[in-house]
């Protein structure tokens, strides 16, 4: 999706049906049923992934064109605000913003954690 921006947004738009994007439902919701997901929580999970990582693809389509504050400038905003007024956010400001990439994958990981205790729950 990185290298088709403009894709992101069509798929919001509409459950996607062609013949591509139900050769990558079916992978991966097989691929879920196949490692002992039961049906309803496989296309549960499946909705979840692919929601996430949409919702990511769609952060990439911005562009700096529209006057959207880069990583150094956000992070000078951060470090710039009154600590009296904003204590959390001045206490973690030397850990934003998050790099996207980093946040992706944190999140991926989480995702898929829950989702394998909920699969050995039962």
């Amino acid at each position: 999706m990185r290298r088709h921006r403009n894709i992101a947004p069509l798929l919001v738009e509409q459950v996607p049906i062609g013949p591509n994007a139900m050769a990558l439902r079916e992978g991966g919701i097989a691929l879920l049923l196949d490692n002992g997901f039961p049906p309803q929580l496989a296309v549960r999970s499946y909705a979840t992934l692919s929601h996430y990582v949409l919702g990511f693809a769609i952060q990439l389509t911005g562009d700096n064109a529209t006057g959207q504050l880069d990583g150094a400038q956000l992070s000078a905003v951060f470090h710039g605000l009154d600590p009296s007024e904003f204590p959390a956010t001045a206490a973690v400001a030397d850990f934003m913003p998050v790099p996207l990439e980093d946040e992706f994958a944190f999140g991926l990981d989480l995702i898929l954690d829950g989702l394998s205790q909920l699969r050995s729950s039962g």
